[in-house]
């Protein structure tokens, strides 16, 4: 999926290190300090991004999803010692519980948000300049699936809004007919994947893929400002990386809270490299309308 995003002109070893970073701290950096910057950044991101789509995404999956979570984790996980009441089976509800839920649901949230950043920025062409060489085979099937699901969902909402119009949707009638409308629905998403399949395999077939050695071509190249962003990256990765090892980014729930320690350093590392993307962007955009203004 593009979209117009001044990050997203960058060089895809540069956007691919970046996602890679950020998404591997996010999973794995537990301090309730740095999974709520992920969380902020990630979240404005996405909606600068996505727009109204990515809202609905939040609405719909992410906050759900992490409220699911947050409350989860205490009725099954009773460690800890500051009891607040008891569950009726008896097991103990603890404050230590709750708060690594919410800290747990942060991290599955800015986790799925930047891998929605992700799926804007790094489009089926970048995925096989960079894997196209090492992994052809996988790069091809990963361009494809990232190609095939936008168009998935745009055919299921032609299909549905045609049977709408005739009062055959999945929501029209009583149960028996709903049931029969959204067979009808599948059979029908079903006979285009296979149709689309076929016409896919003849495309390859045709335009020779599999017969011998391929030579590609790319119009990317990587430029001095993508050196020095991609140095910037690299400088905070090693500053995220120096402080997880020596357990700068150590935080402990069970069986007392640690205090949040603030090591303004790496939050200042963590913060430039969370917030990169969008300051580009946004000074980009700023660029362009006092261009317009001026003109």
């Amino acid at each position: 999926m593009s979209i117009k995003s001044e990050f997203g002109r960058f060089h895809p070893v540069v956007q691919f290190v970046y996602f890679t970073s950020v998404i591997f701290f996010a999973m794995f950096i537990r301090e309730p300090v740095f999974v709520g910057i992920s969380l902020v950044f990630s979240l404005a991101y996405s909606v600068y991004l996505g727009k109204k789509k990515a809202l609905k995404a939040v609405f719909w999956f992410i906050v759900p999803m992490f409220v699911l979570i947050a409350v989860i984790n205490p009725l099954f996980n009773h460690a800890g010692v500051t009891i607040w009441f008891y569950l009726p089976d008896g097991n103990p509800f603890t404050m230590e519980s709750l708060v690594y839920g919410i800290v747990s649901g942060g991290l599955f949230s800015c986790t799925m948000l930047w891998c929605i950043c992700l799926r804007y920025i790094m489009t089926s062409d970048k995925v096989i300049y960079l894997f196209g060489r090492v992994a052809p085979k996988l790069s091809l099937l990963i361009s494809m699936i990232l190609r095939f699901v936008p168009k998935l969902s745009a055919h299921f909402r032609e299909v549905r809004h045609a049977r709408k119009n005739i009062g055959r949707d999945m929501t029209d009638g009583n149960f028996k007919e709903r049931i029969s409308n959204c067979v009808r629905i599948i059979s029908a998403m079903l006979q285009w994947v296979m149709e689309n399949s076929v016409d896919t395999a003849n495309s390859l077939e045709s335009r020779g893929y599999g017969l011998g050695k391929r030579t590609s071509f790319s119009l990317f190249r990587f430029e001095k400002r993508d050196f020095l962003v991609f140095a910037v990256i690299c400088l905070c990765d090693i500053c995220m990386i120096w402080g997880y090892f020596a357990e700068e980014l150590e935080f402990d729930y069970f069986p007392m809270i640690s205090e949040v320690g603030f090591n303004l350093p790496l939050i200042l590392m963590y913060v430039m490299l969370g917030v990169m993307p969008l300051t580009l962007d946004l000074t980009e955009e700023r660029k362009w309308r006092y261009t317009e203004l001026k003109i």
